[in-house]
């Protein structure tokens, strides 16, 4: 009698839905396996499966044994939708359809992190607990954000100061403007804007790209405006005589730092806070003298007053008269001792409301205290009066 093979299928083999497996059986000669197995050929099974081999031997005896083949499914990963944000914002990546997972490019399952700009294809791999993997992708796509930029066409000056702002920065299709005197203005050409109270404001320009991605830019105390300085002097005198014809100015200006100073007597200027000023050469008349005070920031305004210098005096004109119909005083009319032109002479006398009560050209008339016409005089009250 011939002994039976001792054959032997092997050990039981467990591997994940796709992967090939090799049947050999050993103890015998020859081998035959079912479920369409070729011995020591590789395939791929569908399912788990229990194979049996039948082992013959030399003499023709067979025995058989059977191997059991455990496939199990690979895992539905997935990598979730694909991701587009703009520069800066983080993501979390997270998979599912497995147990476990890893990721490239750096990322970890369900943690935070902000990715480059530009476009990334990050793959997951998921493990199961049999330890059967699958792979997903999810693309993640970064946009940059808009690089603001923006230029004013002055940046300092005086009250009320009116500023251009330009917008610079490119393919912004979305702009506001916050400026820190409490102006908000919408537009991506140029805006403009006014200063009225002095002081250093910021500027800050938001921008919203095509893509929807928004930035900011903010210039600190980018426009500075300045009040003008408030001018003002005041002249040791106004009526001067040619025995003394030196004036001091006392410069009484606030916020002004420079200043100019033409005398007008063609005879220069000055550029001192407080001059003095000789008008000795610069004959009889009357003579405008303007004060420029300039502030920090070239903001100017100005003071005048007139210097008159006479020449002496070549007649007398009394204070009083009493018409009151006596021998003395009667009328009132300047007294010539020399150097005055008879037919260049006219004598004005107005009451304390302004109006005109006498005129003469003849400096031999002079006013008896009378006021009316037509033969309707009366006397005038006794008071002031100027002439």
């Amino acid at each position: 009698m011939n002994p039976l093979p001792s054959t032997d299928a092997g050990l039981d083999q467990t591997i994940c839905a796709g992967a090939s497996v090799t049947l050999t059986g050993s103890g015998a000669s020859t081998y035959s396996w079912d479920n369409g197995v070729t011995n020591g050929l590789s395939f791929t099974p569908a399912s788990t499966t229990t194979y049996t081999v039948t082992g013959t031997s030399a003499a023709g005896c067979t025995k058989t044994d059977q191997v059991v083949v455990t496939v199990n499914p690979i895992p539905t990963v997935f990598a979730g939708n694909d991701i587009s944000i703009c520069e800066g914002q983080t993501v979390t990546l997270t998979g599912s359809g497995a147990s476990t997972y890893s990721w490239n490019n750096g990322a970890t399952n369900g943690a935070t992190f902000t990715p480059p700009v530009g476009t990334v294809t990050y793959t997951v791999t998921g493990t199961t607990a049999a330890g059967c993997t699958n792979t997903d992708q999810v693309i993640v796509s970064v946009n940059p954000n808009p690089v603001v930029s923006f230029t004013p066409d002055v940046t300092m000056g005086c009250v009320p100061l009116s500023v251009n702002l330009t917008n610079t920065t490119v393919g912004s299709t979305n702009c506001v403007w916050t400026i820190s005197n409490g102006d908000v203005a919408n537009g991506c050409g140029t805006i403009n804007t006014t200063f009225t109270a002095p002081g250093c404001y910021d500027v800050t320009l938001t921008t919203t790209s095509a893509n929807g991605c928004t930035s900011s830019l903010t210039s600190p105390n980018l426009i500075c405006a300045e009040a003008a300085p408030n001018a003002n002097f005041t002249p040791s005198a106004t009526l001067l005589e040619d025995v003394n014809t030196i004036v001091s100015f006392n410069n009484t200006s606030i916020g002004a730092t420079d200043y100019l100073w033409p005398f007008g007597d063609n005879s220069g200027t000055s550029v001192l806070s407080d001059p003095t000023h000789d008008y000795a050469s610069a004959g009889y008349g009357t003579f405008g003298v303007t004060l420029y005070a300039y502030s920090p920031l070239g903001c100017v305004d100005s003071a005048f007053a007139t210097i008159q210098i006479n020449e002496p005096v070549i007649f007398y004109v009394p204070n009083t008269f009493t018409p009151d119909f006596d021998d003395y005083n009667q009328s009132f009319q300047p007294i010539f001792t020399s150097g005055y032109d008879p037919y260049d002479f006219t004598m004005l006398i107005f009451n304390r409301w302004g109006e005109i009560i006498f005129e003469t050209h003849d400096a031999s008339r002079g006013w008896d205290g009378s006021y009316g016409s037509n033969r309707e005089t009366e006397m005038v009250q006794e008071g002031t009066y100027t002439w």
